[in-house]
């Protein structure tokens, strides 16, 4: 059987979460994100989307401080997975392409974490256009970034400069941080981010 080398391809990741190779997965919920929602005001929470969810961790944290939470991975694998951990909180979860499914909603936040180093680099518009498309106005994108110079991945870095332009026309950097428990796969080189969508005409 040939081995998938397209990050694009569900299989590429089905077949790493099957042989249990998975150097991205947390095993729980990251520092950066926990204190997040601890300093989230009530009033201010709503509906957030997690884009790649793997594994899913992070999806009870959001449901537990009170979000509405909407979940998608395209790997039957990881979803297998995420559903075993969460158990009651499975139905969170959509089986499907981000770039393709239909939410039929837009979201007060979007949560970041190893997507976006997950895609091929000539994927990256396709990702800001879709995530500007999926915020409402004013909304928000948080969550941990890869930063570093090119080299093959997955995971692959971007560089502070190609994010800011990537991110940059319908978001405005609102913080920035180390993280302090990065994985070793990602070489201490993570930052927790927080964007806010800036004001659009669209309803």
């Amino acid at each position: 059987m040939t081995e998938i080398t397209d990050s694009s391809h569900p299989d590429f990741w089905s077949t790493r979460y099957a042989a249990g190779k998975t150097p991205w997965d947390f095993q729980g919920v990251p520092r950066a994100l926990t204190e997040f929602l601890a300093r989230t005001k009530r009033s201010k929470r709503g509906s957030v989307l997690i884009p790649g969810c793997g594994s899913g961790y992070e999806i009870a944290a959001f449901d537990a401080a009170g979000f509405d939470v909407t979940a998608i991975d395209f790997s039957p694998a990881a979803v297998k997975r995420a559903r075993r951990v969460l158990r009651r909180r499975a139905s969170s979860i959509v089986c499907a392409d981000f770039f393709e499914y239909d939410f039929g909603q837009r979201f007060d936040l979007i949560y970041e974490r190893t997507f976006l180093c997950a895609l091929p680099r000539a994927r990256w518009p396709d990702y800001a256009g879709r995530l500007a498309a999926l915020t409402v106005s004013g909304g928000a994108l948080v969550g941990t970034f890869f930063i570093g110079r090119a080299k093959e991945g997955p995971p692959c870095p971007i560089t502070e400069a190609k994010l800011d332009k990537l991110l940059g026309r319908t978001f405005r950097r609102v913080c920035d941080k180390r993280v302090t428990d990065s994985l070793p796969v990602f070489g201490d080189r993570e930052r927790w981010q927080e964007w806010r969508r800036r004001a659009s005409k669209a309803k």
